[in-house]
């Protein structure tokens, strides 16, 4: 038999025959013999099984909550019958069917919320498609993978689980929510009703230290730029619109790894990021009006545009904003005469340019400016203190009053901020910084207080008294700082890291108090200069501190932190003039106020901190710290001297505070609840603190003693999402404190209402009422303190108030139309601040707004 040798195929016979082949394939209907539904990480995957080796074409469309594929070659073969249902086969999925029809197989997934997406699979046989399914509309969806990021706590992005302390983070959806329910459109009043251990709402003053945390001065920050002043100016939450921030972290406690005296914990302020992509703009419009008194006063008006962009290797963003608010009303329908919150007018302006040097720097220059003019058309009329008993302010219409310095505020942060993210295997971020504030108060009237000094009606005083003694004052402050900023992250080893770096800043402070012509005041409404004063000193403050801090996961349960910081201040002080007020019997007397001499001091410390972290579970931890704090005290201690033999360099008026702070707490966070639980205690040898006198011929003025302080109390927060659609929680603040003032022979007695606040508790709940519109129901309740009353510090007990607020979001296409009701009940009520004003200050006991309804739509393009 002769051998038989095959040939090769040819090349060409070979594709015509895998042509041939696949187009018989395609030409054939296909049976579909089984349908599997699994779950994935993103949603689910559906997979068609047919023979090995053939091809199933699909065609797929959507419509409305349903994604479709029609698949024409075809045929549903089931052992189990004619098609394939399965119900809610995945959260977020109603239904998948597969079912036969003339032309072919038709699959049909129906989405709860909308229609799933969908890629198509390579598979060994028959058809697969990966479905993912969109994150259902409840309130506020977090996914699974998402962290809550903070910088202020240890100056690093750090995931708010590894923190060992007390924090809180305010979203900008949150900022954006609560300013339709504050009519004075301020930052304080949207903290005081969302951060334990901070003071409730002050509502009726831009300018106060009522509001502390933890019963401390917080240090403010604006994108990590200080807007404190060491004189206790008490605007810095009133420095820049809600509008161009980004979000607020509040941390609570002293922290080493900041100077510039945070011995209360720090708010920092972080304001708008350009978008990512393309160019977006941002158009809102919205209305505020007391509904007790529908009129032209009783309303005020927002407009704000913002513009962001991101072209290349550089972003950009422009926020421009205005406020217009009128007179405001209580819930009796009285028009309440706080005059910086009166007729006045914000406009705050931000600018951002970012450049992307390489993809490991960065550049970022940021300027924020300010101004809140105040020009009210009432006062409060000084015979209230002619009545017996202690009552309400009253207003008076002043008309249009002549300044010779419009009081206004203007407030200014720029600053040049570079990042490198792998500098020889360090991240270093560098910072250069300018702030400023410029701040010419509304003028204020004294001689109600001297009225009462000399036992004779208010109008007697101007015909008793010279006009060149101040009766009638309009102080001005004037601060400016800048510095820089330079840290350094270096990896110690895999899971250590040391954060290290250098902080330094230049103060300077003029304040000067105008003497106003008490003739021109009464008879012209002329606010007319005499001459000026120096009663608050006016200096230089230079501060540099170095620091170090680590950071080392022991284990995957297991952190610490730790580190110190060495701070030292130094102080130029100028001559200045002893307080007319404080030696008032000199003015009636008709003598000179004795001059006092200046001079330089210089003050260092090292303060220390240490914290840990221990994971029990992925969802429960428990976090304890130790931190110490370092503040020299506000020169304003110096209005207390009153004779020109005062050696400045020699007393201790000026010593530095140190506060040692201990903190413990647990929090928790599961998929449908979280909370926190936090207690502390803190300790100073030579505290701060405030206190009203109750004599006669003092009643209302501010006394400051350095004495041995304690603070100490309880915080806690949490949060219930029983379904999907609703959400409550609250938060809950006790805080307690007690001094030790010089020449007491009681021991510690409580501080003062105006330094602890009393209990505060505030609840919430909210529903999403229908897709893409939410509802919040907020209560906030502020307790009852007489503690410090009873034992002869305070002049004035404080009482228990309530107050319910609306919020109502609507999404509108691409705008979101808000309608809130603040004080929905329309509750008469004092805040604490209003309440601590006694004496001659009883002209400023304001009762907060009645109900109050305010309209905001937004759209962004």
């Amino acid at each position: 038999m002769a051998n038989w040798n095959p040939q090769p195929i040819p090349i060409w016979a070979s594709a015509i025959a895998s042509v041939l082949v696949t187009q018989s394939v395609y030409a054939q209907t296909l049976p579909v013999t089984d349908v599997r539904v699994n779950p994935s990480e993103s949603g689910f995957e559906l997979i068609l099984e047919a023979p090995p080796g053939v091809v199933l074409e699909a065609i797929t469309s959507t419509e409305g909550n349903r994604w479709i594929a029609d698949i024409e070659n075809a045929t549903l073969e089931l052992p189990d019958g004619e098609s394939f249902r399965a119900e809610n086969p995945v959260e977020g999925i109603e239904f998948v069917t597969v079912t036969q029809g003339e032309d072919g197989i038709q699959v049909i997934v129906s989405g709860t919320d909308g229609a799933p997406n969908a890629t198509l699979r390579e598979s060994l046989s028959g058809i697969a498609f990966d479905l993912v399914v969109e994150e259902p509309l409840g309130l506020d969806p977090i996914p699974e993978e998402e962290i809550e990021i903070v910088v202020t706590a240890t100056r690093t992005e750090e995931d708010v689980a590894d923190v060992p302390r007390s924090v809180t983070t305010i979203t900008r959806e949150e900022i954006e929510e609560q300013t339709g329910a504050n009519s004075q459109n301020n930052i304080s009043d949207i903290i005081g009703k969302l951060v334990p251990g901070l003071g409730p709402p002050v509502q009726v003053n831009r300018r106060v230290r009522g509001q502390n945390l933890r019963g401390r001065p917080a240090l403010i920050l604006i994108d990590g730029v200080v807007q404190n002043t060491n004189i206790t100016l008490n605007s810095q939450l009133n420095a820049i619109d809600p509008s161009v921030i980004e979000r607020i972290e509040v941390v609570r406690g002293p922290i080493a790894a900041y100077g510039g005296g945070a011995t209360g914990g720090i708010i920092n302020i972080i304001t708008r990021k350009p978008t990512t992509e393309g160019i977006e703009s941002t158009v809102t419009v919205g209305t505020t009006a007391d509904v007790g008194s529908l009129q032209g006063d009783g309303f005020g008006f927002h407009v704000g545009y913002g513009l962001s962009g991101n072209q290349g290797i550089v972003d950009y963003l422009i926020n421009l904003s205005w406020d217009k608010r009128n007179g405001f009303f209580d819930a009796e329908g009285d028009r309440v005469p706080a005059e910086d919150i009166s007729n006045n007018q914000t406009l705050n302006l931000l600018a951002k340019v970012g450049i992307d040097i390489t993809e490991e720097q960065r550049l970022v220059a940021s300027y924020n400016i300010y101004q809140d003019r105040i020009d009210p058309d009432v006062e409060s009329d000084l015979s209230v203190l002619d009545t017996p008993g202690l009552g309400n302010a009253r207003a008076i219409e002043i008309g249009n009053r002549e300044y010779e310095n419009q009081p206004q505020q203007i407030n200014q942060v720029a600053s040049l901020t570079y990042s490198h993210d792998n500098l020889w295997g360090s991240k270093l971020d560098a910072q250069l910084f300018y702030q400023s504030t410029d701040f010419d108060l509304f003028p204020q009237d004294s001689r109600g207080f001297i009225a009462r000094s000399l036992g004779v009606p208010v109008q007697a005083v101007s015909r008793l008294l010279p006009p060149t003694i101040p009766v009638i004052r309009q102080g001005n402050i004037d601060s400016d700082k800048w510095g820089g900023r330079l840290q350094v992250d270096t990896p110690v080893f895999e899971s250590a890291s040391l954060l290290w770096g250098i902080d330094y800043t230049r103060e300077n402070n003029n304040t000067v108090e105008r003497v106003i012509d008490p003739v021109a005041f009464d008879r012209r409404n002329e606010v007319r200069v005499l001459q000026t004063l120096t009663s608050v000193p006016n200096f230089q403050l230079d501060s540099i501190g170095l620091f170090a801090q680590l950071q080392w996961d022991v284990s995957e349960q297991w952190r610490l932190d730790g580190g110190f910081r060495y701070e030292n201040i130094s102080v130029d002080v100028q001559d200045y003039t002893v307080s007319p007020f404080l030696n008032r019997n000199l003015l009636l007397a008709r003598q000179p106020l004795p001059t006092i001499r200046g001079g330089s001091i210089n003050e260092s410390d090292v303060v220390f901190n240490l914290g840990t972290v221990y994971k029990v579970t992925e969802e429960f931890s428990v976090f304890a710290n130790f931190a110490q704090g370092f503040a020299i005290p506000s020169l304003q201690f110096l209005n207390n001297v009153n004779t020109s033999t005062f050696n400045l360099e020699a007393t201790d008026l000026l010593e530095p505070e140190k506060v040692n702070n201990y903190e413990l707490g647990v929090r928790g966070d599961w998929e449908n609840w979280q909370f926190t639980i936090a207690g502390f205690y803190n300790h100073s040898d030579r505290g701060q603190a405030i206190t009203i006198s109750r004599s006669a011929t003092n009643a209302g003025f501010r006394e400051f003693n350095r004495a041995p302080q304690n603070n100490y109390g309880i915080e806690l927060t949490a949060d219930w999402q029983p379904t999907e659609l609703w959400g409550i929680g609250g938060t809950f603040t006790w805080n307690e404190g007690n001094f030790d003032p010089p020449g007491d022979n009681r021991g510690f007695i409580p501080l003062s209402s105006l330094e602890v606040q009393p209990i505060k508790l505030t609840l919430y709940v909210e529903n999403e009422t229908l897709p893409n519109w939410n509802n919040r129901l907020q209560l906030l309740y502020v307790g009852g303190r007489d503690r410090a009353f009873e034992d002869g510090v305070d002049a004035f007990k404080i009482e228990s108030y309530a107050t319910v607020d609306f919020l109502s979001t609507v999404n509108i296409g691409q705008g979101k139309l808000q309608i809130a009701v603040e004080n929905l009940l329309d509750n008469q009520y004092l805040p604490v601040i209003s309440q601590t004003n006694v004496g001659f200050l009883e002209i400023r006991r304001f009762p907060a707004s009645g109900r109050t309804i305010s309209l905001r739509y937004s759209i962004k393009f």
